[in-house]
């Protein structure tokens, strides 16, 4: 019984305008109800929609199931593929990311291949890989004329990363070197001294018999040396996390916006 209506539903079925109630959602931000929309609309015209809801899915932030859309569907194309990597970044799994892009073939459409060396840019520095986006620039610096002024950029971000490890060890030779290391000029300058401070008083005290003092010193500078290259490493970290925010945000606005809506379909937009 339940097959008669749904032929008539087949029949009378006004593709138009589901068309335009669908692009209605979306331009309002209803992405949830968008999804269940474009799988009826699926179901009506047999369309392949799948790109249209894992990129509803990717905009409503819930990315697991974007990456469920696309993850299994056979034959994707480069839209479904440069997408699915936009999740993986999304989800922080980089490497994932960057096999999904190298199986595009973008050879023969040179906007799509600048699109496709973007997104693997943007993999790069989304976890700070300098060296790597370095590297891959220089590669695909014919393709990438467009966009030259990224590389000083690139750079500049690689140049002012610090290294943790380094400022700790300096920082264990010469209190306060780690953080003279890392510009934290004023820091360095205060366990430079506090740990020459503390020594001396040790020493002082030891010195004059005084045994008690000179345990009580002693720990003090032991805290104060250990201290003062904790404080080196931790900070480097802090700053290097600050400094590589600053520089993929500014990359990213600059140089490798692009919008994955360029795929829908375009009564949707």
């Amino acid at each position: 019984m339940l097959i008669v209506p749904f032929i008539i539903m087949l029949v009378f079925h006004n593709t138009p305008s589901q068309q335009q109630f669908i692009a209605k959602l979306y331009k309002q931000q209803e992405y949830y109800q968008c999804i269940a929309e474009l799988r009826r609309y699926t179901l009506m015209t047999g369309a392949d929609m799948d790109y249209s809801i894992a990129y509803c899915y990717y905009k409503g932030k819930r990315l697991t199931e974007a990456q469920s859309v696309l993850h299994n569907k056979p034959n994707k194309e480069t839209r479904h593929l440069l997408l699915l990597a936009n999740i993986y970044t999304a989800l922080q799994h980089y490497t994932s990311a960057l096999q999904t892009l190298y199986m595009c073939d973008s050879g023969r459409d040179p906007s799509l291949q600048l699109i496709l060396y973007k997104n693997i840019l943007t993999v790069h520095v989304a976890h700070y890989d300098w060296d790597s986006a370095l590297s891959f620039y220089t590669s695909h610096s014919d393709a990438l004329h467009q966009i030259r002024d990224i590389f000083a950029v690139l750079n500049k971000a690689k140049q002012e990363t610090k290294n943790p490890y380094a400022a700790a060890a300096l920082s264990a030779i010469l209190p306060g070197a780690g953080h003279m290391y890392a510009r934290h000029y004023a820091d360095g300058i205060i366990s430079f001294v506090t740990v020459a401070v503390l020594a001396g008083a040790t020493y002082f005290s030891y010195a004059k018999g005084n045994t008690g003092l000179f345990y009580t010193c002693g720990a003090l500078t032991a805290i104060g040396y250990a201290g003062n290259v904790y404080s080196a490493y931790a900070s480097t970290l802090h700053s290097n996390e600050l400094m590589n925010s600053y520089y993929r945000t500014k990359i990213n606005n600059e140089f490798l916006q692009y919008s994955l809506e360029i795929f829908l379909p375009e009564w949707m937009k």
